[in-house]
């Protein structure tokens, strides 16, 4: 668990577009990173595969390794 807590951490802020219907990566300290998709189920899959790509692409340091990332989702609405 220690070696877990000893790797960096990645966020990931992701926005609801309610013109385009799908989630898209806002903000994030992964390098490259631009996505979007249609739910955050999907979203969540799609960057436990691009994190880890991008990172090897864009970090000289980075090895081969589970990477811990933090999803946080927004999305604003109007109440009826």
């Amino acid at each position: 668990m220690l070696a877990f807590m000893d790797r960096p951490r990645y966020a990931v802020t992701v926005l609801w577009d309610p013109d385009a219907s799908v989630w898209y990566v806002a903000d994030s300290n992964v390098p490259g990173l631009a996505t979007e998709a249609d739910t955050l189920e999907q979203m969540e899959r799609k960057l436990a595969v691009m994190i880890p790509e991008l990172l090897a692409l864009n970090e000289p340091s980075y090895l081969p390794h589970p990477v811990a990332f933090e999803l946080i989702a927004r999305k604003q609405e109007l109440s009826a």
